[in-house]
């Protein structure tokens, strides 16, 4: 026979042997008989208040079980010597209890021998059963009495019959039978009833109709006692003032007036059939279908009145006594010291002063990061000044004799390459920080990008900021300096950048060396200050030229960078660099893809109101008619007479940063942001433009060449708009789109 066993796979170790086990003494160190000298007599003293006798070794036990605790030491004992109840008192049985004790002993008593079926049933006499089989058992069915009819089966019945039947003799009549049938069939018949003869019909009883009482009157309810007059008390109350009874009382026209509604306050009107206006979709479809040459007329409201300006004339004009300004985005590889660089600049020019620093120190100091208070100047978001990392477009102004400045502080980690490119798209040159000890992680990191990303939005100059140079070995090294010259300057050209663009400056934006004011002049330090200029001086050098008259006869276009509030008198306000053209207070503009038209209120420049502003410029825009759902950052505000195109597909040339095949990518333009996808490949060009081949299966490393590029979200562009090609995290390739299909 076999047995199923489950194979549980116990380990040897899993096992209990009873040879490996041995009952250890319990052994107590010196600490632990201290603890029981110094604690048994407390827990002692206790138990003789509460009357309750131990021994040294149970108090000992409790303390080593509740780990020298004596207040559970004391509740256990007092617990475990509690007097036994008194067994002489028990509860009274009753008599059913008693009787079943004494049956149950009897029970007890009986000598029952284990015996078998062949045993028990040995000595019995069977009828008609063979010796050998009368072993075998078979239960038998009950001898259960048969059912019998009622009447003459009991006592009390014989009795009845012949008391009957004696009745009978008496008055000369048959004596009924005593067979068992005789007292059911007298009980199933009538007394009236006699046997062999018919029975005479029923008399039936008239039937009248129910006399019904009438109800008893309802009772009187007891007569109300009669109402005692009340006493008129005098009105001790003085009349309400003129003021209560205006709020308490209504005009007498209040019933004419109609309520007044917050549509009929900001003159909304109200459409009882919504559906029949254009959907959003279609004013999208009708602003894309519209050509740029044809005009398309201004909105009808518009509550802001023109003053008219001739903004070029006033332009020209002007142009020879105003300041030139210029807007630069620091870029850079993570903790190269970007930030805290231009913290260092805002504060020897002025621009923040040395109370608003030590605040900063103060508070970066709580939070164990007493060397960010320069950086926290740019870095004002909670959660830059927690990761210590700057994570959108920091913006700031500053000026000085010569030039006005705007500072965009771009993110250096690669998760906000997207913010890097929309600051760098609103520059005009770009500042490159680069650490002297870390070059390395940063050409192979963000260094190396953020120079590929400046040249492909179309960046011509660069100023290369050597950070850091006072932690080097020696301080100021200038053998270090040129190293790291040499290594950057031919990226630098890799990428496109002229040499006559680029200018390097030694400096340290933690100690201040050479940012503003040059250094004093120790024997290792003469070399920054004989060779290389200061770090002001040097974006003095790199503004770029005049803005041309041409760029600001275009039609106004400007991309939105941000959507704030701007106070309670503006509230709804936009910011971004204008492209080209020319806008003041009061004109009509449209914004590009929700074709929502809207009203400037305002124009604010670097912080000082204006009536007007032109291309070049970063500016703030504060609207009016319009509603903030339709503004979004990557939008292009325009022209109302000649809007830009939404465009779905675009031809574009770029050159490949790394292999491209038809794949999905994401479209960069700015600020904007789309996902789209490279639809097809047309044809590669040489260095001169010319075609190479058409429809390439593939595109390789730094070739040049158009493709076709769909947009999964129709986005406004024109052609000339840099674009940049990322997918994955990484660019794959730049250029320029050539040509917008709608």
């Amino acid at each position: 026979m076999t047995h199923r066993v489950k194979n549980i796979g116990y380990d040897e170790d899993d096992l209990f042997d009873q040879d490996d086990y041995v009952e250890e003494e319990q052994g107590y160190s010196a600490e632990d008989r201290d603890n029981f000298a110094s604690l048994t007599p407390v827990v002692r003293a206790e138990l003789e208040e509460a009357g309750v006798q131990v021994s040294d070794l149970q108090i000992e036990e409790a303390l080593w079980h509740y780990y020298w605790d004596v207040g559970k030491s004391v509740t256990f004992l007092k617990g475990a010597r509690k007097p036994e109840p008194d067994a002489k008192k028990e509860k009274p049985k009753s008599r059913f209890d008693e009787a079943a004790h004494k049956y149950a002993k009897k029970a007890d008593n009986v000598h029952r021998p284990h015996l078998s079926g062949v045993e028990w049933f040995r000595n019995t006499p069977w009828r008609d059963v063979d010796p050998e089989n009368v072993g075998i058992l078979v239960p038998a069915p009950d001898n259960r009495p048969e059912p019998r009819l009622l009447g003459g089966s009991t006592k009390l019945a014989k009795l009845a019959e012949e008391r009957r039947r004696k009745a009978a003799a008496s008055q000369g009549a048959p004596a009924p039978s005593t067979g068992s049938l005789s007292s059911l069939d007298r009980l199933s018949k009538p007394k009236d009833i006699v046997d062999n003869k018919e029975p005479s019909p029923r008399v039936e009883v008239k039937k009248y109709p129910i006399r019904r009482k009438e109800p008893s009157p309802p009772p009187q309810s007891p007569t109300p006692p009669p109402v005692e007059p009340k006493e008129i008390l005098p009105d001790l109350r003085s009349q309400p003032t003129a003021f209560g009874r205006t709020l308490a009382v209504s005009p007498p026209r209040a019933s004419t007036i109609s309520a007044a509604m917050l549509r009929d306050i900001l003159g909304v009107e109200t459409n009882s059939e919504p559906f029949n206006e254009p959907s959003p979709d279609d004013r999208i479809l009708k602003a894309a279908a519209v050509k740029p040459e044809s005009s398309a007329a201004a909105p009808e409201q518009i509550r802001v009145r023109s003053k008219g300006l001739d903004v070029l004339k006033i332009w020209l004009k002007d142009r020879p006594k105003r300041k030139p300004s210029a807007a630069f985005v620091v870029v850079g590889h993570v903790d190269h010291g970007k930030s805290t660089l231009m913290g260092r600049l805002l504060l020897d020019t002025g621009a923040v002063t040395q109370r608003d620093i030590d605040k900063y120190k103060k508070q970066a100091t709580e939070l164990g990061k007493s060397s960010f208070a320069l950086a926290w100047v740019m870095d004002t978001g909670t959660e830059e000044r927690e990761r210590g990392v700057t994570v959108d477009i920091a913006q700031h102004h500053f000026s000085t004799d010569k030039v006005d400045f705007t500072i965009l502080d771009a993110p250096g980690h690669r998760d906000f390459v997207p913010n890097m490119l929309g600051g760098a798209s609103m520059a005009d040159f770009a500042v490159l920080v680069v650490d002297i000890n870390n070059l390395e992680s940063g050409m192979k990191g963000q260094t190396k990008e953020h120079i590929l990303l400046a040249k492909a939005v179309g960046l011509q100059r660069i100023v290369v900021a050597v950070n850091k140079l006072d932690t080097t070995v020696p301080p100021w090294s200038q053998a270090r300096f040129d190293s790291v010259r040499n290594e950057v300057t031919g990226s630098l050209e890799k990428e496109g950048f002229d040499i006559g663009n680029i200018i390097f400056v030694p400096c340290s934006g933690l100690s201040g060396g050479n940012v503003v004011k040059p250094l004093s002049g120790e024997p290792t330090q003469q070399w920054t200050f004989k060779t290389y200029t200061t770090l002001l001086h040097a974006l003095e050098q790199s503004i770029p030229d005049a803005t041309k008259q041409e760029k600001v006869e275009k039609p106004f276009r400007m991309q939105i960078t941000d959507v704030f509030r701007g106070g309670i008198t503006n509230p709804l306000s936009i910011a971004g660099r204008i492209a080209s053209g020319q806008i003041q207070v009061g004109d009509a503009v449209i914004v590009q893809p929700s074709g929502e038209s809207a009203a400037i209120k305002a124009i604010e420049v670097n912080a000082d109101g204006r009536d007007w502003a032109v291309a070049g410029e970063l500016c703030n825009l504060h609207l009016t008619d319009v509603d903030a759902q339709y503004l979004h950052s990557g939008d292009t505000v325009c022209d109302s007479r000649k809007p830009v195109l939404v465009a779905h597909t675009v031809t574009v040339d770029i050159t490949a940063l790394d292999s491209l095949l038809p794949q999905s990518v994401d479209i960069h333009i700015g600020r904007l942001n789309v996902p789209g996808a490279v639809s097809q490949l047309l044809f590669t060009l040489d260095a001169k433009g010319e075609v190479l081949k058409k429809k390439p299966r593939i595109i390789k490393t730094g070739q040049r060449a158009v493709v076709k590029i769909t947009l999964e979200t129709p986005a406004p562009l024109e052609a000339g708009d840099c674009v940049v090609l990322r997918a994955e995290g990484s660019t794959i390739a730049a250029g320029a789109v050539d040509n917008v299909n709608s």
